[in-house]
């Protein structure tokens, strides 16, 4: 399956324990939550979508910063990174290394306002619908893996991949076509008594 992401404008709260690491807190997505137009669609993420990922034993999500794999905030691996799969939706908090203080400050000044996770849909794990104004809706039922989460500069859904999720909405609305409709035919008593007539001759019993 294909690499999707999605952000989720939401605050993100920074703490200092009392051993004086930094902490970072977040919600990469959040469930039930109507998105933007996502290019033709909007989409809801369903309560349970992560319950597979959450369960699989050896997964190792990372943490980065606005995507950038050379910036790492923390991992699943080293125990710097935890995710969380509440109530509300896919939680997660990070201890971020004293190098990336700058990116700590840029949250607690508030230039830093939401996060996003890039993951991979499970095989049959959307279904498609309308809205109130009967535009299609998807429904994120089960992901496959999450891959990658954190805080991002800009959480703007203008640049969220949906290349899959647009191939879905292709196949919903090939389906989704009414279907056709023949014409009622009118009998026609006549032709009826004469194909009657006809069988019968040629020794067809017609009730």
């Amino acid at each position: 399956m294909e690499l999707e992401r999605r952000s989720l404008p939401l605050p993100l709260n920074v703490e200092t324990r009392d051993d004086g690491a930094t902490l970072i807190r977040g919600m990469a997505a959040k469930y039930k939550t109507r998105s933007v137009d996502l290019g033709g669609f909007t989409e809801e993420i369903l309560p349970g979508a992560f319950d597979a990922v959450m369960k699989r034993e050896g997964r190792n999500i990372v943490s980065a910063w606005n995507h950038n794999m050379d910036m790492p905030l923390g991992s699943e691996r080293s125990g710097t990174l935890r995710v969380f799969s509440t109530d509300e939706g896919l939680a997660y908090e990070v201890n971020p290394p004293a190098t990336r203080e700058d990116i700590v400050e840029l949250i607690r000044r508030g230039d830093v306002y939401g996060s996003s996770f890039a993951f991979t849909i499970a095989r049959d794990g959307d279904e498609w619908s309308k809205d109130e104004s009967g535009n299609p809706l998807r429904f994120v039922r089960a992901v496959e893996n999450v891959y990658e989460l954190g805080p991002v500069l800009t959480p703007a859904y203008a640049d969220t991949n949906v290349t899959v999720a647009r191939r879905s909405l292709e196949r919903f609305l090939q389906t989704d076509k009414p279907a056709l409709v023949l014409p009622t035919l009118k009998r026609n008593a006549k032709v009826e008594k004469s194909i009657r007539r006809f069988l019968r001759q040629h020794g067809h019993k017609i009730g």
